[in-house]
């Protein structure tokens, strides 16, 4: 049995000192990220290694905490007030903020954002959800910003939270039929990251390190590491050993790792490790662009999903430490349980739906296959490849488990590994068959928008191409309901209908398991893991030297 996580009441989760005695302000920060960031674009960023930069380098108006709730950032803005009617809001900033070169930071900043956001000449697989509710953004005067909502709509206040580019920088590099990232200049532009907020760009190493540093000029709270160096470490197996011999401070655990490989002296000498329930969602998403293929008749996903048998993966991979999953939502997140059935290991009703599906098994090799459409006579053997990451762990243990089960129904199952960059290309271009990936929940219900819209297919993260008028319309609803129960109600239906369609076939809510040095302090938990949210990192500090090992059991 893993050994239990420390109390809520540990040092590592004490708070920086209101006075800042005893903190050492000189210490560099050593952090791991699997992959490097696509860019430093904020706008264009879209995977959550981007996200690991997004509260260090920028200060937006809104900030979303460790419980997922939005709140107006004092660094940045005075007020914000909603109209009555809710189609309408006026954002005031501080009068005093300014980007890292020293130009001032203003309303015109995230009008140009905003434009630049809804342009459809600049890709954005992200930022564009929720921005494009906005009927206009206009500037009243250099700290004031007024925006026109399409709608009067709950989620209004989270729509006008988009991340905001430096206007002067980016205006002069648009080429009139360039994206805004295309030109050389725009490219090299997006790799240092220039922005507003606590840490500043230093440097870029390719395959190795990203280095921050501390901006002296920021005129909020003093963030407590001089430097934060990302180094880029792939690997799970060579992360942990990088953090246990002090080459890193923290790094994301496997559920081996914190099962069987964090107990010995030399990670407890140096290391401390953390679980917390998270909202993280690993799932298979199904390419559903040509019906005519194995996995787009629905009958086939309902089998495939009697195949996975989750208990057997939760015991065998993730080492009891995770729970099986049968839904886009968490059920302790504001939809809550939605009712839904699940679909329980069962290969003999998986078999028969595969049959009715009219992929029957032949006697003499024990394969299925469809009669091809063609006159030819031939026939289409049943089976598809299942895309995964380079470097995880846990994937390639699931995908031997659901071939193992697959074999046994006559269904062929290859897998393809690739690298980071490369399966998020592939899945954004429609280029799998089916992909293991996983997807973390925003504040509000309405972010599964971007998943599960038809609109979201070209240009959003609707990567199986799904489309369903009912999912659709109970998305419309959802977005204008203000009642919560109303809105619970209709989110819960959502889920029962995705659940219906199977776009995706859900496997397990992920535990957020860490492992940080134990000088650290400072760290918040919360449903997306202890990076992700405000304060995130920013809060994280080191005591001096010399009360580095007081407290500490």
């Amino acid at each position: 049995r893993p050994a239990d996580p420390p109390a809520r009441t540990h040092i590592l989760f004490a708070p920086v000192p209101i006075d800042g005695r005893g903190v050492d302000y000189a210490a560099v920060l050593h952090r791991r990220i699997r992959a490097e960031p696509v860019t430093l674009n904020p706008i264009v960023m879209y995977t959550e290694i981007g996200a690991e930069f997004d509260y260090l380098l920028w200060d937006r108006p809104f900030v979303i905490g460790p419980d997922l709730a939005v709140r107006l950032n004092p660094q940045v803005a005075t007020s914000y007030v909603e109209a009555d009617d809710h189609l309408s809001a006026r954002l005031s900033l501080r009068p005093d903020l300014r980007w890292h070169d020293g130009a001032p930071y203003t309303a015109d900043d995230i009008v140009f954002s905003w434009r630049r956001i809804m342009d459809d000449r600049v890709i954005c697989r992200k930022a564009r959800t929720g921005p494009d509710q906005l009927a206009d953004c206009r500037a009243v005067d250099a700290i004031t910003v007024e925006f026109q909502f399409k709608q009067a709509l709950p989620a209004n206040r989270l729509f006008v939270d988009f991340p905001i580019l430096p206007r002067h920088l980016y205006e002069p590099l648009m080429a009139p039929s360039a994206p805004l990232w295309g030109a050389p200049e725009a490219v090299a532009l997006s790799r240092r990251g220039v922005g507003n907020g606590p840490y500043r760009f230093v440097e870029w190493i390719d395959g190795q390190r990203i280095v921050l540093a501390r901006w002296d000029d920021y005129s909020g709270p003093r963030p407590a590491f001089r430097k934060i160096v990302f180094h880029v470490i792939p690997d799970n197996h060579a992360a942990l050993l990088a953090f246990e011999t002090g080459r890193i401070d923290e790094t994301p655990l496997t559920p081996q790792q914190y099962a069987r490989e964090t107990d010995g002296p030399r990670f407890r000498e140096i290391g401390i490790k953390t679980r917390d329930p998270g909202w993280t969602t690993y799932c298979i998403g199904w390419n559903l662009r040509d019906e005519n293929a194995f996995v787009g008749d629905v009958r086939v996903r309902w089998a495939l999903s009697h195949a996975l048998d989750k208990r057997l993966i939760v015991e065998r991979v993730f080492f009891g430490l995770f729970d099986p999953a049968d839904s886009i939502f968490h059920p302790d997140s504001l939809v809550g349980p939605v009712g839904i059935s699940p679909r329980g290991f069962d290969l003999r009703q998986a078999g028969e739906l595969l049959d009715r599906a009219g992929w029957r098994r032949d006697p003499d090799d024990g394969w299925r296959y469809r009669a091809s459409p063609d006159a030819d006579g031939g026939r289409i053997p049943a089976g598809f490849t299942l895309n995964l990451v380079r470097g995880s762990q846990t994937s390639p243990k699931i995908a031997d488990i659901f071939a193992q089960s697959l074999r046994k129904l006559g269904v062929r199952m290859r897998t393809q590994v690739l690298e980071w960059s490369v399966f998020n290309e592939r899945n954004f271009a429609g280029e799998f068959d089916a992909y293991l990936g996983a997807w973390s929940p925003g504040p509000d219900p309405d972010d599964a928008w971007n998943l599960l819209h038809s609109q979201a297919r070209a240009g959003g993260r609707n990567y199986p191409g799904f489309s369903d008028a009912r999912v659709d319309a109970l998305l419309a609803e959802g977005r204008i309901l203000f009642d919560p129960t109303e809105r619970q109600a209709c989110y819960r239906a959502l889920a029962r209908r995705v659940h219906a369609r199977a776009p995706y076939t859900f496997l397990v809510s992920a535990a957020n398991l860490w492992a940080f040095d134990r000088n650290l302090r400072g760290v918040q938990a919360g449903p997306r893991g202890p990076t992700l949210h405000f304060p995130g990192v920013r809060g994280w500090w080191r005591p001096v030297p010399r009360d580095a090992s007081v407290g500490i059991p």
